[in-house]
């Protein structure tokens, strides 16, 4: 069984054979991402920012439902979802004559991007959009091409009633100074590591819970020619969740927050230079395995070598659940694959309970719209993705849905349940769920982050110059 929805790069290669790439969640493709870096969206906002018809906020709406039409634009999700909301779409509008809502589904992840780009810029846009949150919709709001979220006919936007019904960690990579602007659309995705039980025994070992059981783990298996954690970076931001995680862990939330809020020297923060140096302390003990800045997550090697026994763990998203149950489906449903949070800094600031990863996919509600079409939108929202049945469609198609659920509701899927139920109780208990960074702050600083990264992970900057690199963006 594969895990259903794509919420990141590449193209849909049937519901049996999807990309591992398109189930990256939102990481943007580089292409799109240098269009935006070299000013595509710091144009749009010039331009849109002067041109936008008057916005109906939720106070603005009539206490009576108006008929309108809308239309509703998300990245395909696989088959199985795709159905689901076409249906949905359709059911909604024969519930509710005079209204109509035109559901779209775009086909790949670049495709759809570039789309909605140009759509925003137009006189017609959805009013419903799918959305990663984040620095780039953080540009939205600045064009004022976006409007806070609400329930339909009240005066609550930015604070919606049903802002309770979802997990409270997935929603603040769409929140802004206090005020929600998207309501979640898909599972969440928190990065675990996944291992192989039986090797691990075999050396006797158990799942580290400090880096310092890490690193005698990852000494120890060297000494036995074992790759102690398999890791393909060619992508360049499969590296980023050790950078991400060593930080939280070194120094907690705040020093990634002061990052973002483009406070001058961040970079240089005693954390996150900790983080860097663990990172190459991890290459010097020879941690990953050979060619591992050349191999692409993609291609499946480095989940092949977890359950083939050539490496002991697996720094990943909670998607790659899907490709271990269908490429090794009985090594799964005998037990073997084991799933371990981040371990601890042993003396650092940070919640060995924070997460890091992709907090959920959103849909944003347009600023373009009248009262009549923001009422109906909202409506519809609700109507589709904040209902039991629509986390039940999650689940059935193994994700972890961002809306509160009954633990007793992955009974629907037992050979998942035992890897779904930690992961929502993760982050369910949450205190802080950290959004990828490469997201979190948008197309001009993530590319270099990333490449200069790449660089610390082949030895080839230090991390005092990278961070000397990065606080030039600040």
């Amino acid at each position: 069984m594969r895990v259903r929805f794509r919420p990141g790069r590449g193209e849909q290669e049937g519901e049996k054979n999807l990309s591992r790439a398109s189930l990256k969640h939102p990481r943007l493709h580089r292409g799109v991402t240098a269009l935006l870096g070299a000013g595509l969206l710091a144009g749009f906002v010039a331009t849109v920012a002067v041109a936008i018809p008057a916005t109906a906020s939720s106070a603005a709406k009539l206490s009576s439902a108006p008929t309108a039409t809308i239309s509703v634009m998300v990245q395909d999700q696989g088959k199985n979802l795709d159905n689901y909301y076409m249906a949905q779409a359709a059911a909604f509008n024969k519930a509710n004559p005079g209204d109509h809502v035109n559901m779209d589904v775009v086909p790949t992840n670049n495709v759809y991007k570039q789309k909605l780009i140009l759509e925003l810029q137009g006189n017609n846009p959805p009013a419903l959009f799918q959305t990663w949150g984040g620095g780039i919709f953080q540009q939205y709001i600045t064009a004022k091409v976006v409007q806070p979220i609400g329930d339909p006919g009240q005066s609550d936007a930015g604070h919606p009633a049903w802002e309770s019904d979802f997990l409270g960690s997935t929603l603040g990579s769409c929140t802004y100074g206090g005020v929600l602007y998207c309501m979640p659309f898909t599972g969440t995705q928190p990065v675990f590591f996944f291992y192989n039980k039986p090797l691990m025994a075999q050396y006797h070992l158990s799942f580290p819970t400090t880096t310092t059981q890490l690193i005698a783990d990852v000494t120890l298996l060297a000494k036995h020619n074992v790759t102690a954690i398999a890791l393909g970076n060619n992508g360049e931001w499969e590296g980023l969740m050790y950078l991400e995680y060593f930080t939280d862990r070194e120094g907690g939330p705040q020093v990634f927050l002061n990052i973002q809020d483009n406070k001058p020297g961040a970079w240089s923060n005693p954390a996150v230079i900790r983080a860097l140096t663990d990172i190459q302390t991890l290459v010097k003990d020879k941690a990953f395995e050979q060619g591992y800045d050349a191999i692409d997550w993609g291609t499946g090697f480095t989940t092949a070598m977890i359950y083939n026994g050539v490496a002991g763990m697996e720094l990943m998203g909670d998607w790659d659940i899907g490709f271990f149950t269908s490429d090794a489906p009985a090594w799964v449903n005998s037990g073997k694959l084991g799933i371990g949070a981040f371990p601890s800094v042993p003396g650092g600031a940070g919640n060995p309970a924070d997460l890091e990863g992709n907090t959920t996919t959103y849909v944003g509600l347009a600023a373009h719209l009248s009262a009549a079409q923001t009422y109906l939108a909202e409506q519809f929202a609700k109507w589709i993705w904040d209902t039991p049945a629509y986390a039940k469609e999650l689940i059935a198609q193994g994700a972890v849905p961002a809306l509160k659920v009954n633990p007793s509701s992955f009974n629907a899927v037992p050979q998942l349940k035992q890897y779904l139920v930690p992961i929502y109780n993760a982050v369910l208990k949450a205190p802080y769920f950290q959004y990828s960074w490469d997201q979190a702050l948008g197309a001009t600083k993530a590319q270099p982050m990333l490449d200069n990264l790449a660089k610390v992970f082949e030895l080839l900057e230090t991390p005092h110059q990278f961070a000397a690199v990065m606080n030039k963006l600040q």
